[in-house]
């Protein structure tokens, strides 16, 4: 019977240790994914702040667009106001003559 158990005992051996590397393998694999779940979520929070900086930056530009275009037209009423009132004081002018 020893002799049995003692065979038995031989041929599991092997196999428990295999089944114990192969918990060793898979608890490195779950450790492998979670730093690659870690890294993954990192990168994914980089592109998002990126993409809102990108957006904020265009609402710039935007912004920076438009003032452009307000000193422009404040320049050409500016221009119209100056030509207003040099005919205005060629006109006086002119009646007073």
């Amino acid at each position: 019977m020893d002799e049995l158990l003692g065979k038995i005992a031989e041929f599991l051996n092997p196999i428990a240790k295999d089944i114990s590397q192969m918990k060793t393998d898979v608890s490195q694999i779950k450790a492998e994914l979670l730093h690659l779940k870690t890294a993954g979520d990192a990168l994914k929070a980089g592109q998002d702040d990126i993409r809102e900086k990108l957006a904020k930056k265009a609402e710039k530009a935007d912004i920076h667009q438009v003032e452009q275009k307000l000193d422009k037209r404040d320049k050409a009423i500016q221009d119209h106001e100056e030509r207003i009132e040099a005919l205005e004081e060629d006109q006086q002018s002119t009646h007073k003559n």
